[in-house]
C-alpha cells in the first residue's frame, strides 16, 4: 500500500481525497470523524462540542462548500463573558461596557500602565498576559478563566499555542469597549458556517462518502513496525510506503519500538467533560456562546446549538453545553454542580425544566504547550519523517487548532506524499 492514513478524522479525510495513488485509512471507531462528530437523543443535537467552522482560507472553503450536500448557515457570532453577574461581550479586553467601575478602572488603569511599560515578556504566558494586558484584565479575566480552562499553572504555559486565540488590543479599542454600542469585531471567529441540518458531523459524512471504500472501521492499531513499515491492526496487518499519523501522537508513541516512544510522557493535555441539555426556556436566548471565568462556577464556557441552526432542537425547546476540564479525573458531582450553577446564573430556571442530559467526554482535547512539549515533539517529529512518517491534525500534530487547520494539515501532508511520485 502506497499510503496507510491512521484516523478518519477531518484530517486524515482530507488528505484522503488529495492523495494521488493507492491508500487505506484505519479508523478505531464504528464510524468517521473522531470528535468532530454529533449525537442525536430525542430529537436534539449535540456535537462533541462546539464544533464550529471559523473558515479564512478560501482554497479550504472551496473545498468544503463544493463537497457539502447540505446548506451551510453562515452565523456572525454572538459570543460573551460572564463575570460579576453581567454579560458583557467578546472579547474581554474590548468590552468592559456594563462591569462594576472598580472593575473597568483596574482594567483600564493596568493596561495603561502595561503600555507605558512598553515591554511584552514572552518566558511563559502568566508574565505575557500581565505585560501585555495589564494586571487588572489579568485578575478579572484571563487568569481565571485559563485556571479553569488548562488546569495547568499559566507560568508553565509557554505562548506558542496563542496565535489567532487570543487577540491583543490597543488602548482606543479599549476605550471604545466602554460604550454600549461597540461594534469592534475582533478575533479570528467573527463569523462561522455550521450545518443547518445533521450537526457538524453532516460534513465528515459528504467527505467520507468520497472515501468510503478505502476506510477500515473498528480497525484497533496495535502495533507500528518502523522498519519493515507495517501496521498491525486488530488480526491483521498491511505493509505501507508512506504513513500519515492523524490519531493521538502521545498514543502513537505506545506503538513504536524505539527511543524516541520514551517521551510520549512528556506530552500533556486537558480533557473536557461536557454535559449537554435539552431545556425549555420561556426567554428568546440570543447567545451562541458564553465564557464563564468566575471560579465559583464549575464550567469555563456554555454554549446553545439551538443558535446555530434551529434543527438542533425540537420546536419549544433549547439546548445548551457545559464544558468541564478536568486532568486526572472528573470532579466530584461534577453534574450536580453545572445545575446549580446555571440555575444560579439564570440560564436555566429551574430543575423540572430541563427535559433531557447527556454527557461527553472529551479525552486530552486541549493540548497542553510547556517547555517539555516544545523540547520533545520536533525529535519525535524529525525522527519518525526518517521512517516517511507524517502528522497532521490537531492531535497527530499534538497542537491547539481549529477545523480548518486540520483540513489545511491533510491538504499539507497529501501534496508532500504526492510530490514524491
Amino acid at each position: 500500500m502506497k499510503t496507510v492514513i491512521i484516523g478518519a478524522g477531518l484530517a486524515g479525510l482530507s488528505a484522503a481525497i488529495k492523495l494521488k495513488g493507492d491508500f487505506l485509512i484505519l479508523e478505531k471507531e464504528s464510524r468517521p470523524g473522531g470528535f468532530c462528530r454529533t449525537e442525536i437523543k430525542n430529537g436534539f443535537v449535540f456535537d462533541y462540542t462546539g464544533h464550529l467552522l471559523h473558515l479564512r482560507d478560501e482554497k479550504i472553503e472551496k473545498f468544503i462548500t463544493e463537497n457539502f450536500e447540505g446548506k451551510l448557515n453562515k452565523i456572525k457570532r454572538k459570543s460573551f463573558v460572564f463575570s460579576y453577574n453581567v454579560y458583557t461581550g467578546y472579547p474581554y479586553q474590548v468590552n468592559n461596557y456594563g462591569l462594576p467601575e472598580k472593575v473597568i478602572e483596574e482594567n483600564l488603569i493596568g493596561f495603561i500602565r502595561a503600555k507605558i511599560r512598553n515591554k511584552i515578556e514572552s518566558d511563559n504566558f502568566k508574565k505575557w498576559v500581565i505585560s501585555n494586558f495589564g494586571g487588572g484584565i489579568a485578575k478579572n479575566f484571563m487568569f481565571p478563566y485559563n485556571e479553569k480552562l488548562w488546569k495547568y499553572p499559566l507560568e508553565k504555559l509557554t505562548i506558542n499555542w496563542m496565535g489567532r486565540f487570543v487577540p491583543s488590543t490597543t488602548i482606543e479599542n479599549i476605550l471604545k469597549g466602554l460604550y454600549k454600542n461597540n461594534e469592534l469585531n475582533i478575533g479570528y471567529n467573527v463569523y462561522f458556517y455550521y450545518p443547518e441540518k445533521g450537526g457538524i458531523e453532516s460534513i465528515i459524512n459528504c467527505l467520507y462518502k468520497k472515501v468510503e471504500k478505502k476506510v477500515v472501521l473498528n480497525a484497533y492499531v496495535k502495533k507500528v513496525d518502523l522498519l519493515k513499515k507495517i501496521v498491525y491492526y486488530n488480526d491483521k496487518s498491511i505493509k505501507y510506503d508512506n504513513l500519515i499519523v492523524t490519531m493521538s501522537l502521545k498514543e502513537f508513541l505506545k506503538l513504536i519500538d524505539d527511543k524516541i516512544a520514551t517521551f510520549y510522557n512528556k506530552l500533556k493535555a486537558t480533557s473536557v467533560y461536557a454535559l449537554n441539555f435539552g431545556f425549555i426556556s420561556k426567554e428568546k436566548i440570543d447567545k451562541n456562546w458564553v465564557y464563564v471565568p468566575e471560579k465559583k462556577f464549575i464550567f469555563y464556557r456554555i454554549g446553545f446549538p439551538h443558535t446555530f441552526s434551529s434543527f438542533n432542537a425540537p420546536a419549544g425547546y433549547s439546548s445548551l453545553f457545559a464544558e468541564i476540564s478536568f486532568r486526572d479525573k472528573i470532579p466530584a458531582n461534577a453534574k450536580e454542580k453545572c445545575i446549580n450553577d446555571l440555575i444560579k446564573m439564570g440560564v436555566i430556571k429551574k430543575i423540572k425544566d430541563i427535559k433531557l442530559i447527556y454527557p461527553m467526554v472529551l479525552k486530552d482535547a486541549y493540548v497542553i504547550y510547556d517547555k517539555e512539549r516544545e523540547r520533545v515533539l520536533p525529535l519525535i517529529k524529525e525522527k519518525i519523517k526518517k521512517y516517511d512518517i507524517y502528522t497532521a491534525g490537531r492531535w497527530g500534530n499534538w497542537e491547539y487548532s481549529s477545523m480548518e487547520d486540520a483540513i489545511k494539515e491533510g491538504f499539507e501532508v497529501a501534496d508532500l506524499i504526492n510530490k514524491k511520485g
